[in-house]
């Protein structure tokens, strides 16, 4: 069982590293192998919507043109059983790094093949081999957490782009506000914990 921690954290210490850690410690316990890819220190440049990517139908994963780390990032997302995704909240979305992923990965994870209602050419995921299985992460220093129904895009975006992309059930979703103020409780490094194992739990059963 394999599990992609993909964190757009700029941060190595703080909050959302300390619940990161946890729920990859949570998944390791259950018997997980655990990868971390920090998206702040790969080379990862802003799509340029070359729309290369869009126009390849047929590959199982459209690799970019760009000379980066995205592709080896590709290949990791591939090969995973499940995916915790993690990233601040900035302004109530997910941060500039997390985006800029999701926007790379749209297209190179997707192919424009699913019909919706009157809307043609949407996004499909291309490694719908297997159901694959996510948990998100999502820290905002300001916002309280009672909030997060509200203001809470980040997950949103997240969760969202592991369904489509990724071909992924949400096992769960953790949200920790007001950490500026309040800093991380023994609280949230258990939910934290909890999600880790039980994303590496429902995976085990889905696949069983």
């Amino acid at each position: 069982m394999k599990v992609l921690v993909i964190s757009g954290n700029p941060k190595k210490s703080g909050a959302l590293a300390e619940l990161t850690a946890e729920a990859a410690r949570g998944a390791s316990e259950n018997g997980a192998d655990v990868e971390e890819v920090r998206l702040a220190e790969k080379d990862l440049g802003y799509c340029r919507f070359c729309m290369k990517c869009h126009e390849d139908i047929d590959s199982p994963v459209s690799f970019c043109v760009q000379k980066d780390d995205l592709n080896g990032i590709l290949e990791k997302v591939r090969d995973a059983d499940c995916y915790i995704l993690a990233c601040p909240a900035s302004g109530g979305h997910a941060n500039a790094i997390m985006k800029t992923f999701i926007e790379r990965t749209t297209w190179t994870l997707g192919r424009p093949t699913r019909n919706i209602l009157w809307v043609k050419g949407c996004p499909e995921s291309r490694i719908a081999d297997r159901r694959r299985y996510a948990a998100s992460i999502t820290t905002a220093g300001v916002v309280p957490t009672w909030s997060r129904a509200f203001c809470n895009g980040s997950t949103r975006e997240m969760c969202s782009h592991a369904r489509g992309m990724f071909n992924a059930k949400i096992v769960g979703r953790l949200y920790a506000g007001s950490i500026l103020k309040r800093g991380v409780t023994g609280s949230d490094k258990v939910r934290a914990h909890v999600l880790g194992r039980r994303l590496v739990e429902t995976a085990r059963q889905g696949s069983g």
